[in-house]
């Protein structure tokens, strides 16, 4: 009987637009290409409050790469910001990711290396047990124990760290995500539209907690849920959904979004999402064409572009 729930599980979150199935490639490009010459060239010029300096948007940065720990319930979280090394100045705008479901912080590497190369930090990290065994995960943590409102909790933990960090302009904080990483930054912006200049969403699994309709009530779910032969969540990962409805709040964030989607995502609908999109008030929807959930090769390099179209307009 587990086992069939387990399966008939698995079949609605994918009926219900979710990306909840971490794949080896990453759900971003782990290993995106990095040569400068693909990036676009921004027209907005990029300042800090430190230095109300117009910068060269042809310019190519050195980055520095440093190990930061953040702790959240007494779980310590591993992570690794990406600074920008540029004469004269301190403080750059920070891009916060957060990754899918099973995946680790690698997954936001390759977005942010090239964010660094322009003259945005950032910041990617493991989330405690959320990540599959096949992935390496730093941070302290049980699977049996994440979920979404869970991941939402210590991104927040992470934010609230972040504004105290010496390279950071606390005035251009962004959150970034992909996959249920993506549900998770809408929740956490949401919650602190006060201290965030807006929102990157890959492929948001805004809809992943229709998963919880999966069961006739909050008792049906059973303690372990199995997603592959090597990966078991615990219940938590849907009671933490029961009730929750994050496009019903969509309205309420009113700083700037950009929502990025392959058209052929089969976890994640493209047509759901462009529909939510329009629910925030101050959003733009990217549709990639083709590309499926997860950018790589030139996808990839569409997806950055939007991404740098977004942060030189709001920075």
């Amino acid at each position: 009987m587990k086992r069939w729930i387990c399966v008939m599980l698995c079949a609605v979150m994918l009926t219900a637009l979710c990306a909840c199935t971490a794949r080896q490639r990453g759900e971003e490009s782990s290993v995106p290409p990095t040569a400068a010459e693909t990036l676009p060239d921004p027209t907005t010029a990029l300042m800090t409050s430190n230095s109300q300096t117009n910068r060269d948007p042809d310019a190519v940065y050195e980055y520095e790469t440093r190990e930061i720990w953040c702790e959240n319930n007494g779980n310590r979280i591993y992570g690794q910001a990406y600074i920008p090394i540029i004469e004269g100045v301190t403080k750059f705008p920070l891009v916060i990711h957060a990754h899918g479901m099973g995946s680790n912080h690698e997954a936001g590497a390759g977005y942010l290396k090239r964010y660094a190369e322009k003259g945005f930090a950032g910041y990617t990290f493991d989330f405690p047990g959320g990540s599959r065994p096949t992935n390496e995960n730093k941070s302290d943590g049980d699977p049996m124990q994440n979920s979404a409102v869970t991941e939402a909790s210590d991104l927040q933990a992470i934010l609230d760290t972040a504004l105290t960090w010496d390279f950071v302009d606390t005035g251009f904080v962004f959150l970034e995500g992909g996959s249920m990483g993506g549900l998770v930054a809408t929740m956490t912006g949401l919650d602190n539209a006060d201290k965030v200049r807006g929102m990157i969403l890959y492929y948001p699994a805004l809809y992943m907690p229709q998963i919880a309709n999966a069961y006739a009530s909050i008792d049906d779910v059973p303690e372990r849920l199995s997603f592959g032969e090597d990966y078991e969540l615990g219940s938590r990962f849907v009671t933490d959904l029961w009730g929750l409805n994050v496009v019903d709040r969509l309205g309420e964030f009113t700083k700037p979004v950009t929502i990025i989607q392959g058209s052929d995502d089969h976890l994640v609908a493209a047509t759901s999402i462009e529909e939510a999109s329009h629910y925030f008030p101050n959003a733009e929807f990217h549709l990639i064409d083709g590309a499926g959930h997860g950018f790589s090769g030139d996808d990839f390099d569409t997806a950055v572009k939007y991404g740098f179209d977004y942060l030189f307009a709001n920075t």
